[in-house]
């Protein structure tokens, strides 16, 4: 398979099914915000009484309370990156895995023999599969029970068309 980029005579394939799986985030970047500068703005008016009454132990222990808050916080916000995107082209379907670090590990499949497998292994905690002449990976591991159960339907339906034409 060719990795070169498009050239004039030679256009850019476009699939003919894409999907992004990513975890669903509660909190958004503007939240994230929010949360921050409001607790710094409630720590601080506490520390300031504290070192206003001379209790100044007080203020650096909910400085450093903050930090650490504030530390963990932007972590989780910013490591968790992952997502999966899946492309079915006429030929091949391509599954990119990206992870909390922001690598890729990328798995092709022929789509004609491939399998989705939804494994039930324990209370409302399926596992989606897809496999394909021994090689298997697992997809959507973030997503609720429901949604995975969704997406399972819907790439067979994508898959059944796909294998009718």
């Amino acid at each position: 398979m060719d990795k070169s980029p498009a050239t004039p005579e030679q256009p850019v394939e476009r699939p003919q099914f894409e999907a992004l799986l990513y975890p669903h985030r509660s909190l958004s970047q503007r939240g994230f915000l929010v949360l921050t500068i409001g607790t710094f703005t409630i720590v601080a008016a506490y520390g300031g009484l504290f070192l206003f009454l001379g209790a100044w132990p007080i203020f650096g222990f909910l400085g450093a309370e903050w930090i650490l808050f504030w530390w963990l916080l932007r972590t989780h916000f910013r490591g968790d990156r992952r997502a999966e995107r899946i492309r079915l082209y006429h030929d091949r379907l391509v599954v990119q895995q990206i992870d909390a670090r922001g690598r890729v590990a990328e798995s092709t499949f022929e789509p004609y023999w491939l399998q989705i497998i939804l494994h039930e292994r324990g209370f409302e905690d399926p596992a989606l599969l897809l496999r394909s002449h021994g090689h298997a990976v697992e997809i959507g591991a973030f997503l609720g029970a429901e949604e995975r159960r969704q997406f399972a339907q819907e790439l067979q339906s994508v898959l059944s068309r796909w294998r009718a034409v």
